[in-house]
């Protein structure tokens, strides 16, 4: 064994086969996945974008978008597509007071749960939480003279997390 492996190998897989784990199969196929996953991680970023690619978790190609069906918009609702006029928030701009108001039914079963507000570059501004029993609407105060992006998200606690973001 050792004579195929390079030296480097050997010396961090041979311990870990062996003494270790004392040959437990599990712990080998755990190691496996793990050098596996690690090796995938190093490959370029740029790389897998000349190919159409991104990165998924622990870093494995995933040749799909990663925010599939985890996070919805508008333009993208995933499995979501029957009921994205429900859960995509409602922005309005008054001067600096920044209304968001998502057009859902609220029912103890089934509600919106938050609004947050990011402004540019990820700065966090305020988040609302609700109740079954509140009207999914909140205020914000924007930073004075502020222009920019805002990106603003309603939490539904059955259909996900719905994202908009807009320039004010």
């Amino acid at each position: 064994m050792s004579a195929a492996l390079p030296p480097g190998v050997f010396y961090l897989a041979g311990p870990l086969l062996g003494a270790s784990f004392g040959g437990n199969t599990m712990q080998r196929r755990l190691l496996a996945k793990t050098a596996l996953a690690s090796a995938a991680a190093a490959i370029p970023v740029s790389a897998l974008a000349q190919y159409g690619m991104s990165q998924g978790p622990m870093g494995m190609s995933s040749g799909v978008d990663p925010e599939l069906n985890i996070i919805f918009t508008e333009d993208n609702p995933g499995h979501w597509q029957q009921v994205v006029q429900l859960h995509v928030p409602n922005v309005t701009v008054s001067g600096s007071q920044l209304s968001v108001v998502t057009p859902h039914p609220m029912s103890e079963p089934h509600y919106i749960v938050s609004h947050t507000v990011v402004l540019e570059n990820g700065k966090f501004l305020d988040r609302k939480t609700f109740t079954w029993q509140d009207k999914p609407a909140s205020t914000h105060t924007l930073p004075a003279g502020y222009t920019g992006k805002v990106t603003v998200t309603s939490t539904c606690n059955r259909h996900d997390f719905w994202v908009k973001t807009m320039m004010v």
